[in-house]
């Protein structure tokens, strides 16, 4: 165990599927715990969300660095027998099946505490486990749209448009990854476990705190927030994304501009007046913008201590020379992909894979799990012939 691997020795079942329940547990491999990646014999859907280089989507990468993977049915009493004795050391167990299906194959919470009272269970879905939606499929898209992030996210032609990046289920993996290492920093010797409801639904709440408490506060659609913030096309094509958060800072945004009118204008002469009389002041801006390239007025607003920023594609973000400096990120290798980039979660070190492959192939790692749990050659072959276990050729 060290700063880098603060979860080595930590043991995590994981059958979630899709981003957000594989993420959270992903979180934790990076950290160094020992996660086994429990999928059905197809694999993960999310293997087939996307374009798929070597048997691997970006998506999957993201979600499962450093886990070990082991293909079963989970129809089969021999697989569930599996499952059972992976759980009876762990200390976390994850599911992410509607409510209801986890139980109906034999894993859910009552049935693994049975095998482990203290053990760490969450469960992930889209609405949670009670109340008149839990039934319900709960995608990334369908979460975005019910919780109202969409609504806050309107582009110029005044339709709110969906968010083009998992946001619900990203921070619904991160939140959950809290939830439970929270469970395991307080848990005591006491057998009795605990279940953590962990949905994409009460995730956004939390995400939309301040917009939700804003909404109310103002008793209805609040006022534009701070005025002349906005993105801002240049004059080469490209855009910038400028902000302030303080009153003298749009005296000092004019100044730069050489926008002398609007900084004096008592029209503009606060946040308030700003975003009441925006109409009339955002074609000044928009004019002003267009008169110089993107680099010009990235040079401007830096040497004049402005909050901006060009508005950077992927490709800039990852060629950006503080991208490249701090290995925010770095290049891996991976077997059948070669070399990609791969982001470092904040706080984490990169480290070894330790395996063959540092995202895991379907069943990869299976026979080496089930040669963990005691099981000698001749049983393994018997659970694939019957169609309890599936082995990569």
């Amino acid at each position: 165990m060290s700063y880098a691997t603060p979860y080595a020795g930590l043991k995590i079942v994981d059958i979630t599927q899709g981003f957000a329940g594989p993420y959270c547990a992903g979180i934790f491999a990076l950290y160094g715990a020992d996660v086994i990646k429990v999928e059905p014999f197809e694999g993960d859907w999310i293997r087939a969300i996307g374009e798929s280089y070597g048997g691997q989507t970006p998506l999957g990468m993201v979600a499962n660095p450093h886990k070990r993977s082991i293909a079963l049915n989970l129809k089969s009493d021999a697989a569930r027998d599996i499952v059972h004795k992976l759980a009876a050391d762990a200390d976390v167990f994850l599911e992410s099946f509607r409510p209801g299906v986890a139980v109906r194959l034999g894993v859910g919470f009552d049935d693994i505490q049975k095998t482990n009272p203290n053990i760490i269970y969450g469960s992930v879905s889209g609405f949670g486990q009670t109340g008149p939606y839990a039934k319900r499929p709960g995608t990334d898209t369908v979460l975005q749209s019910f919780s109202g992030l969409v609504s806050v996210n309107k582009g110029n032609d005044g339709i709110p448009h969906r968010v083009g990046m998992l946001v619900p289920d990203t921070i619904t993996g991160v939140y959950a990854h809290q939830a439970v290492a929270a469970a395991l920093a307080g848990r005591g010797d006491e057998a009795e476990g605990i279940h953590l409801d962990l949905s994409l639904a009460q995730a956004m709440g939390a995400f939309l705190a301040p917009k939700a408490i804003e909404r109310v506060l103002a008793g209805g659609e609040p006022r534009l927030l701070n005025a002349p913030a906005g993105s801002y096309e240049t004059g080469d094509g490209g855009y910038i994304g400028l902000a302030l958060v303080k009153e003298e800072q749009y005296a000092r945004i004019c100044d730069a501009m050489g926008l002398d009118d609007v900084r004096d204008d008592p029209r503009y002469a606060d946040f308030e007046l700003r975003a009441k009389n925006f109409d009339t002041l955002k074609p000044v801006f928009e004019a002003r913008f267009k008169e110089k390239t993107t680099d010009e007025w990235v040079q401007i607003m830096r040497e004049s201590d402005i909050l901006a920023e060009r508005i950077n594609s992927i490709d800039d973000w990852l060629n950006d020379a503080h991208t490249i400096e701090t290995g925010m990120a770095p290049e891996v290798e991976q077997v059948g992909v070669g070399g990609i980039p791969f982001p470092t979660v904040p706080g984490t070190t990169p480290r070894d894979a330790n395996m063959d492959q540092l995202f895991p192939a379907i069943g990869e790692h299976g026979r080496d799990v089930l040669t963990g749990l005691g099981l000698n050659s001749e049983a393994i072959d018997g659970l694939v012939a019957k169609g309890a276990v599936h082995l990569p050729d």
